[in-house]
């Protein structure tokens, strides 16, 4: 739990100051989320929006945010406790269920240790109390989140990438790649299944170019990154081979 005690700032445009004159880059592809009852809590964080160039979506209640949500954005949430009605806490399970990789950063004017602690267990990036007095902290901590949401998001979009290509194989090319991976010869997989050294070397180079892969070594690798997904293929027996 962060707990800082920095001189205090009570006027939003010294509170805009604090952050700087000028706007950070962020990618646009990530988005700030802001659920906060306080109007005074809502304005404050949407100046560190501001501050970052991220785009920013506010809500007054938790139950508005969920009716709102999209599992598939990337970006950061900012959620207050004691947001009405449902509460922080809550908030935070329904998105758990929801399988939500959102960054969850809390805020709170006020809060128990308890509240804190299960906050942070339950997978919370950060809990901040009395946010309007630590501008500096709130960004950095924010800037961090943005990271790790933009960092999702390259590593979501490579995978989907590599199962993409994955999905181009034929049941045949899918045995060599298995091969190859299992270390095994040409003349080894050509003896099991009955055909030539050469037609499986026109498997492997097929292999090899649909996944964009340079050698074995980087085939490795990218099957590995996708050892998660590997249920859903090899592809059917009735596709061609």
């Amino acid at each position: 739990m962060s707990h800082s005690h920095p001189k205090p700032i009570t006027d939003l445009t010294q509170y805009r100051r604090s952050f700087g004159d000028t706007p950070e880059s962020v990618s646009p592809a990530a988005t700030l989320l802001i659920v906060s009852g306080d109007s005074g809590m809502r304005q404050a964080l949407r100046q560190i929006s501001e501050s970052t160039g991220a785009p920013c979506s506010v809500y007054t209640t938790a139950e508005g945010f969920l009716a709102d949500f999209d599992p598939t954005l990337s970006g950061c949430l900012l959620l207050d406790m004691h947001v009405p009605h449902m509460g922080g806490l809550r908030l935070q399970q329904q998105l758990q269920h929801q399988s939500s990789r959102l960054p969850l950063l809390f805020v709170s004017a006020e809060a128990t240790v308890p509240e804190g602690v299960q906050a942070m267990q339950a997978g919370a990036t950060d809990f901040i109390i009395q946010p309007l007095k630590c501008a500096g902290l709130v960004k950095t901590r924010l800037k961090t989140c943005l990271a790790q949401a933009l960092q999702s998001q390259i590593e979501q979009k490579k995978k989907a990438e590599i199962a993409a290509r994955l999905a181009q194989l034929t049941r045949r090319e899918w045995e060599v790649m298995e091969g190859m991976i299992a270390g095994k010869l040409n003349k080894q997989m050509a003896f099991e299944w009955n055909i030539s050294s050469k037609t499986v070397e026109i498997h492997r180079a097929q292999v090899m170019k649909k996944l964009q892969a340079r050698n074995c070594a980087e085939l490795i690798n990218l099957m590995l990154s996708q050892r998660e997904r590997l249920q859903e293929f090899p592809p059917t027996k009735d596709r061609a081979s």
